[in-house]
């Protein structure tokens, strides 16, 4: 069955109605997708964000590193932005068109979602260095989008090495995850971090997340 996978930030914004509790005209704000579709390399000037993986099987902001391949608007022959390891298979990207995945069962990825994927030995994360000092509100969605197979992903959302929430989704499921007030300083790091359980194959999941200050 063809699965079409389309969480929008702002239908979460929608359920979730005023519970970010900042007024507009005050408000700053880091969206994952709208910061980074635009991105011409790996890590652009005064981006918070950076793409990474942990190999080390100890879940620690201190062993994560960079992926270290990038690639700007074409990616594996796809309309998309790319950060991965080709040798452990663990990758971030953000697509500029509809894409279809059709070996294996088959999914879709609308335009301008992120679609990420843990590493054969290793997890993928996503990483937000803050700029600012005080509190900050965190909202997002991860989707596991591959429900063909696999037994589905796992996931945390980290404050430096503090685990705020994580979850364990069966294939095919998603999760909407949101924290309030987190103190941050300009030292301090958020992290989703994305593992594969037990099994590699079938782990393709997207993920929304918007920081809000």
């Amino acid at each position: 069955m063809k699965k079409i996978v389309s969480a929008s930030l702002l239908g979460l914004l929608v359920l979730l109605g005023t519970a970010m509790n900042a007024s507009a005209d005050t408000v700053m704000s880091w969206n994952l997708a709208r910061d980074v579709i635009l991105a011409k390399e790996s890590s652009p000037p005064n981006s918070t964000w950076s793409f990474m993986q942990n190999s080390s099987g100890v879940n620690k902001a201190e062993n994560y590193t960079a992926l270290p391949y990038f690639k700007a608007d074409t990616c594996s022959g796809l309309p998309a932005t790319c950060w991965q390891d080709p040798v452990s298979g663990a990758h971030v990207s953000v697509h500029f068109k509809p894409y279809t995945y059709t070996a294996n069962g088959t999914f879709s990825i609308a335009p301008g979602n992120v679609a990420f994927h843990p590493g054969q030995n290793s997890q993928t994360v996503i990483r937000w260095a803050s700029p600012v000092v005080g509190e900050i509100n965190i909202l997002g969605r991860v989707n596991s989008i591959h429900d063909s197979c696999g037994d589905g992903v796992a996931w945390s959302l980290n404050l430096g090495d503090t685990v705020l929430q994580s979850g364990s989704l069966v294939r095919g499921t998603g999760a909407v995850f949101s924290a309030s007030k987190v103190p941050v300083t300009q030292s301090s790091a958020i992290y989703l971090v994305l593992d594969k359980k037990a099994n590699y194959v079938c782990d393709s999941s997207t993920i929304d997340l918007l920081i809000t200050h």
